[in-house]
């Protein structure tokens, strides 16, 4: 099974898979699909395999996300384990300590406890983990950085979803200063024209990965996201 052949016209964005053990950011604004285009891409990969994956969300309750994850006609492998911050502030009462210490020993403990089966990540989202963290940003994405690689050393794919406003439209060529954490940058966006509204897609960067960096268009389906090449 690979990664672009979980959501349909993907494969066609990428002419090989997302290598296994890559950080990859998926980014854009509010309304995108991030959450959405991110679950259906590990979810799906999943069903495909024997291994099993984590999807931890800090802004929704697990409830929520899968709620919004149906009405976008998406299924929910049974093989990914879907974790909301309510989960650790059961475990930890106040978040004693240091979150991101918390988040990362209780990822590592997960892939422990499935014997390694545990191959993918996604965190949703980057922005709500750096308000639970009360440090200068230099310092904060050092430690962020830090976490990352010893992901990258256990393997995991990981995926990382951030909203971030300055993509406004297919023109924006700007990556954000967070694009150094990652070893793919997939932006999702929103192109106006006129009365008309297309959310696209578009792979920013991938390392050892061939793709397209044109924008395609993201839309839903009855049987979730789908991805195929249109004029703007």
């Amino acid at each position: 099974m690979r990664f672009i052949d979980t959501i349909q016209g993907l494969n066609e964005v990428f002419g090989t898979d997302i290598p296994r053990g890559s950080v990859v950011m998926v980014t854009g604004a509010a309304g995108t699909l991030k959450s959405g285009f991110t679950f259906q891409l590990i979810s799906s990969y999943l069903e495909g395999t024997d291994e099993s994956g984590l999807y931890i969300t800090l802004e929704q309750s697990r409830e929520n996300h899968l709620q919004n994850m149906h009405s976008m006609g998406m299924s929910v492998s049974s093989k990914l384990h879907i974790s909301d911050f309510s989960d650790y502030r059961v475990l930890y009462g106040d978040l004693p300590g240091d979150p991101l210490e918390i988040l990362e020993k209780n990822i590592l403990d997960f892939r422990k406890d499935t014997t390694g089966t545990c191959t993918c990540l996604a965190i949703d989202s980057l922005g709500a983990l750096y308000s639970l963290l009360d440090m200068e940003a230099k310092d904060l994405r050092k430690r962020v950085y830090r976490m990352l690689e010893t992901f990258r050393r256990e393997g995991l794919t990981t995926f990382i979803i951030l909203e971030d406003d300055r993509y406004t439209g297919i023109n924006d060529s700007s990556t954000g200063v967070e694009g150094y954490l990652a070893d793919g940058i997939i932006e999702l966006g929103l192109h106006l024209k006129g009365n008309v509204a297309n959310r696209y897609m578009r792979v920013r960067k991938m390392r050892a990965a061939s793709h397209s960096m044109e924008p395609w268009i993201l839309s839903v389906s009855d049987n979730g996201l789908q991805v195929y090449k249109g004029t703007f």
